[in-house]
């Protein structure tokens, strides 16, 4: 019977962080602008929703590792690293394939997320990274297109939809990560 209601906590909490995750990935596709926003707000949204992002990010792992520098430098490179697909999407955004490699980037960096991170929280924090890079990187590239290529609203709706598909393998690597992690939460529990 104990083990039961364990079993029934640890799900409760695993499906718990996947609709967090879930509804900010719902936020952030909304907040993100759209591939026809004017080049101008386009430059300042990037630079002012990743640097909140990551300033938020910073202070949420600050605050759980206290005393633990060395983490938190790793966990903040750990969610910095994500960002690098903007510029590599901004770099080969003429390579009409640059959004069926972003996968591998995300899968790769899913991975050294969930072999740094020693919490759930930092795990959380650097998922969210991961989902935001990867919402921004597809939008980036559909303005891009939009902007240097090809001027019609197709191209505003292709974006739009590799956004929602790069969220959603980001949801599902994370559900991953969070359902392998979960003996780890369920150990820090006990302890607690």
């Amino acid at each position: 019977m104990a083990e039961r209601r364990q079993a029934m906590k640890m799900l409760h909490k695993i499906v718990f962080m996947v609709v967090l995750l879930l509804m900010e990935a719902i936020i952030m596709l909304y907040l993100v602008p759209k591939a026809n926003e004017d080049e101008i707000n386009m430059r300042i949204w990037v630079v002012v929703d990743l640097a909140l992002a990551l300033l938020i990010s910073l202070a949420i792992l600050i605050k759980e590792n206290r005393g633990e520098r060395k983490s938190v430098v790793r966990l903040f490179l750990i969610c910095v690293i994500p960002y690098l697909q903007v510029g590599y999407t901004s770099a080969f955004y003429e390579w009409s394939a640059v959004c069926l490699t972003l996968p591998i980037f995300q899968i790769v960096f899913g991975y050294a997320i969930f072999k740094q991170s020693h919490n759930i929280t930092s795990l959380l924090v650097c998922c969210s990274n991961l989902l935001f890079s990867t919402i921004w990187v597809n939008q980036m590239w559909g303005f891009l297109w939009f902007k240097n290529i090809s001027n019609d609203f197709e191209t505003v709706a292709i974006a739009s939809l590799y956004a929602i598909s790069g969220a959603l393998i980001v949801l599902a690597i994370s559900s991953i990560m969070i359902m392998k992690f979960s003996p780890k939460l369920l150990a820090s529990d006990e302890t607690d």
